[in-house]
């Protein structure tokens, strides 16, 4: 598989900075080792906030975007970080970096979309290079058993009811 390090941007829909800086972004990667990096851009600065194998990545955030709810945390380059959605049945979850340094609201469609280009053609040759194993089905079989077989047999035998 062929590694081009472009990354997919999702930009803010709304953020509070101290600089009130632009572009604030999210930028998502699929490195040469086959892991999806984030990394939060503020102008000139950029932090990695998560680093994973594809699977692993998908695992970690898509159900969070998916269920609209949820907090995801952790620390990059000494900061803090907390992902997660104001309300309930919030469209729009909110990456906090540091002590409210850098804040913003994103559009969980866009970066559902990032998170799975970014990845989607190293699942694919991973799912091609794993075979799953066959199952014989033959030995644990079960007699099939007509509950209704009676009544079905009884409702034949009227060829049609007159009202």
């Amino acid at each position: 598989m062929q590694v081009f390090n472009v990354s997919i941007r999702v930009h803010a829909n709304s953020s509070v900075t101290k600089d009130h800086v632009l572009p604030q972004a999210l930028d998502f990667v699929l490195t040469i080792d086959g892991n999806i990096r984030m990394t939060r851009i503020s102008g000139e600065r950029s932090i990695v906030i998560s680093e994973s194998t594809v699977l692993d990545f998908w695992r970690r955030w898509l159900p969070s975007l998916w269920a609209e709810t949820g907090t995801i945390r952790g620390e990059s380059d000494g900061l803090d970080w907390v992902f997660f959605y104001d309300t309930e049945r919030s469209r729009s979850p909110r990456m906090i970096v540091g002590n409210g340094v850098i804040d913003a609201t994103f559009v969980a469609s866009e970066l559902e979309s990032a998170i799975i280009l970014a990845g989607s053609n190293k699942a694919k040759e991973i799912s091609m290079a794993k075979s799953f194993e066959i199952h014989d089905l033959a030995e644990v079989g079960s007699r099939v058993v007509r509950h209704n077989h009676r009544i079905h047999q009884h409702c034949l035998d009227f060829d049609e009811v007159e009202l």
